[in-house]
């Protein structure tokens, strides 16, 4: 089998998945991510899209690797955005100003937070072998 043969097919492999990819976020970005329009959406238009792509990639003659390269190139991007841009998810959120404010403890709560520090000291009392106080 000719190597450049394995390489080319190695490549659009590489092509089909970032046109996937690119496809799949428009998809998520544009109907959301659970809803069954998005759902269905995916199903259709991945694969005629990247067909699509992959066609356009073949038939583009000498400039086919920079044709395909280019949603690679996207993805590339997208991933420097999102490590070093402003709205990444990989920066480090920023602390929250101090606040004076202490929201009020409802009647509720303070039973139940009683309840469960009295649980606790009862475990305590048990773990370190003190007779139970009645």
């Amino acid at each position: 089998m000719n190597f450049e043969i394995f390489l080319f097919l190695l490549f659009m492999s590489f092509v089909s998945f970032a046109v996937g990819v690119i496809v799949w976020v428009a998809i998520v970005r544009f109907f959301g991510r659970g809803s069954q329009k998005a759902r269905i959406l995916s199903y259709i238009l991945i694969p005629i899209i990247a067909l699509g792509y992959n066609f356009l990639v073949l038939t583009a003659g000498k400039w086919r690797y920079l044709v395909g390269f280019l949603p690679i190139a996207l993805i590339i991007g997208y991933v420097l955005y999102y490590r070093f841009g402003d709205h990444g998810t990989y920066i480090e959120p920023q602390a929250k100003p101090e606040s004076d404010f202490q929201r009020r403890e409802s009647s509720k709560s303070r039973r139940i937070r009683e309840a469960r520090e009295k649980r606790a000291a009862e475990r305590e009392q048990r773990k370190h072998g003190k007779p139970k106080e009645k």
